[in-house]
């Protein structure tokens, strides 16, 4: 067999790191990702920089897990045409709400009136201590020890009081209207809830809450309002933030699972369903600016494919411009665990056997996601043009992961383009109360190139590890700008350029984050 000669990739591990507090973009337009949670939302600004440099007007750019849809609107408000694919209903019901141009803000917002005049009354019936108090939220649960146990506020959602409220009454509530009682799977892979007694998605749910949210889905189900998408996007905002996932001091899904707090929070439905609300016509009032303030003649077109991106079935060879995307990494996300409540309240079902996972509950272990990947990857060499790129966002611990991931890509016949880090978008729990976890996300770029082949390179000298860090450790300090915090991804990134020139990482996958860390404290 043929093979590559070592090539040479030069990547200064100094201008690696960006700083982005350098890079000017409008703030206000962060608020188009709090249309809806979900996870490993790349930074906008970012997204956007990374289309305009690798494709141009007109270009299709593919997604091929397109989850949250960021990625599919920056690429359509650059006048780019987008496809997307995901395996998960919800993220392609949340993309194209995300992706939905057809969009009247004021027109939203008299709806919102219209919705908050019919129902408020009713379900804020559920929560009246007097003549004008209602319970915002109460704090539940045995391990209550505050001075107070509800907030209360008037009708119009003002004039917030703590209260000590007699709580000891179990009030039943007869619920007359359909809700998804659907039970959760008897395993989960990262299950922190079933040995609370919780087993069917209702259970999530204080009785009284579930009653509101009764009401509240069946006058969406009958609403013949255009936005009755939006008005089911708010809905399952809703739902994790008014069930026992929630704490005074606890995101729901903060730590990437089901887990419920001693101290649980039973939070008033209608409120938050209204901030919910607003959070979408904000999200949108902004995209809208924006359109505006471009004064673009077009805005690209964008389909998404509710389905396995492994084989791209329904893309030709050579027919993609620019490939970018954040595909799952291992087991420290199970997008359809994560996502069961959300796709029960919405009648959807995740065909996870097509699933690229690392579960064993599943029976997929690292074996099984390095073939998904190494499909998702020949395929996309397969349909990306010659002389165009693919860009691979990652934030991961795991080198034995991301390490075989980039052999693959390599050997596949791509060439290195580029590395860069950037600080994790927003707050997550990991970056801040993880003391061994990635601080950053890496977006590796390569070039289908007319000189590249499929064919494996020799690998023969392998990476030594230690003399790998002390030769960045010194690069740094000799330029003041070493960070203990950085040093594991300028090492992942220093990794992939040697992988690229032919080097063998055996000895780095004997590592994890904290000893590869440790290696820069010597």
């Amino acid at each position: 067999m043929k093979l590559k000669s070592k090539p040479k990739y030069k990547v200064d591990i100094l201008q690696t790191l960006i700083d982005e507090k350098a890079i000017i973009f409008d703030k206000s337009y962060n608020k188009v990702s709090k249309i809806h949670k979900y996870w490993s939302r790349k930074p906008w600004y970012i997204i956007k920089d990374y289309i305009s440099k690798y494709s141009k007007s007109n270009d299709v750019v593919l997604d091929p897990f397109c989850g949250s849809g960021i990625i599919g609107l920056e690429t359509i408000l650059q006048n780019r045409d987008f496809i997307g694919y995901d395996l998960n209903p919800f993220a392609v019901f949340l993309s194209n709400q995300t992706l939905d141009f057809d969009f009247d803000v004021s027109e939203f917002k008299r709806e919102i009136d219209k919705l908050t005049f019919e129902l408020k009354d009713t379900i804020m019936s559920l929560y009246k201590v007097s003549d004008n108090q209602y319970i915002l939220y109460n704090i539940l649960g045995h391990g209550n020890k505050k001075e107070y146990n509800s907030v209360l506020s008037d009708f119009n959602f003002k004039n917030k009081s703590k209260v000590s409220l007699d709580l000891s009454t179990n009030i039943k509530y007869t619920i007359d209207f359909e809700y998804p009682d659907r039970p959760f799977p008897k395993k989960f892979h990262k299950d922190r809830f079933s040995y609370k007694g919780i087993e069917k998605v209702s259970e999530m749910f204080t009785e009284r809450n579930l009653k509101a949210l009764s009401l509240l889905n069946e006058y969406i189900s009958k609403n013949n309002s255009k936005y009755k998408n939006y008005l089911q996007l708010a809905l399952t905002n809703t739902l994790l933030h008014v069930s026992r996932l929630k704490g005074e001091n606890v995101r729901p899904l903060g730590v990437n699972n089901y887990w419920i707090p001693d101290d649980f929070i039973e939070e008033n439905v209608i409120w938050r369903f209204i901030d919910r609300l607003e959070n979408i016509a904000i999200a949108k009032q902004t995209i809208k600016k924006r359109l505006d303030d471009s004064k673009s003649k077009r805005y690209g077109t964008y389909i998404i494919h509710n389905k396995s991106s492994l084989p791209l079935a329904e893309l030709p060879d050579s027919s993609i411009d620019f490939i970018i995307t954040d595909p799952p990494y291992g087991e420290a996300i199970q997008y359809s665990e994560l996502s069961f409540i959300w796709n029960t309240w919405l009648n959807k079902n995740y065909s996870i056997q097509d699933e690229v996972i690392i579960n064993p509950v599943q029976n997929k272990g690292i074996s099984e996601f390095h073939d998904a990947i190494s499909e998702f990857i020949q395929n996309s060499y397969r349909v990306l043009k010659s002389n165009c790129y693919f860009t691979l966002c990652f934030h991961n611990k795991e080198v034995k992961i991301w390490a075989e991931i980039i052999r693959k890509i390599r050997d596949v016949g791509f060439e290195l383009e580029d590395i860069k880090i950037y600080d994790v978008f927003g707050s997550p729990y990991n970056k801040h109360w993880s003391k061994f976890s990635p601080k950053s996300d890496l977006y590796v770029t390569f070039k289908k190139s007319e000189k590249c082949y499929p064919n494996p390179i020799e690998e023969i000298q392998l990476i030594d590890p230690v003399l790998l860090a002390d030769s960045i450790r010194k690069q740094l300090i000799e330029n003041d700008s070493f960070d203990l915090n950085k040093s594991y991804d300028l090492f992942v990134a220093e990794v992939i350029v040697k992988i690229f020139e032919g080097y063998g990482c055996d000895d780095v996958l004997k590592l994890d984050i904290k000893k590869i860390t440790e290696l820069f404290k010597n």
